[in-house]
């Protein structure tokens, strides 16, 4: 029987108005955002495995999307950042890097619209992909276009917003 690798694949919290910000690479998330992330990481623990690793993006919002997700696993998850999340990447890159990853379980934070492209190239399905949603992917076997299986699309505002 072939591997699973489950995938949770997401768009950073809310974060600061772009117009607020200095730059766009330094918009942190809102305390919504820490509080929905949170709140939306500690539902999914109660219905799914912990991921063993959590990758991404090097923009401000998406690295404390995951350190707030890491925190809601705890434990030994890995906490990293991974250029291949940068905004602009391809599916293809990051079916490399899940490759690569040596874990069965992965957490991936990026931004739009490149989560919602890579979303629809790896289950075949379209979906609106608000910040702060995490979509639930298993693969049997290696990461491939089209080969994931959508299990659960999870929308920050059950939480709070």
């Amino acid at each position: 029987m072939a591997e699973v690798l489950k995938l949770w694949l997401g768009r950073h919290g809310e974060a600061m108005d772009p117009d607020t910000a200095r730059s766009d690479f330094e918009r942190t998330l809102t305390s919504s955002g820490r509080r929905q992330v949170s709140e939306l990481a500690r539902w999914l623990l109660g219905r799914e495995s912990a991921p063993e690793l959590v990758l991404h993006s090097p923009l401000v919002r998406a690295r404390q999307t995951a350190e707030t997700i890491a925190e809601a696993i705890g434990g030994s998850v890995v906490l990293m950042e991974d250029s291949v999340l940068s905004p602009g990447f391809s599916t293809a890159s990051l079916i490399n890097r899940l490759h690569n990853a040596g874990v069965s379980k992965v957490v991936c934070i990026g931004h739009q619209p490149d989560i919602g492209r890579c979303l629809t190239d790896l289950t075949g399905t379209r979906a609106y992909v608000i910040p702060g949603t995490l979509a639930g992917i298993e693969f049997q076997g290696a990461p491939a276009i089209g080969s994931g299986a959508l299990r659960w699309l999870a929308d920050p505002f059950w939480f709070g917003g």
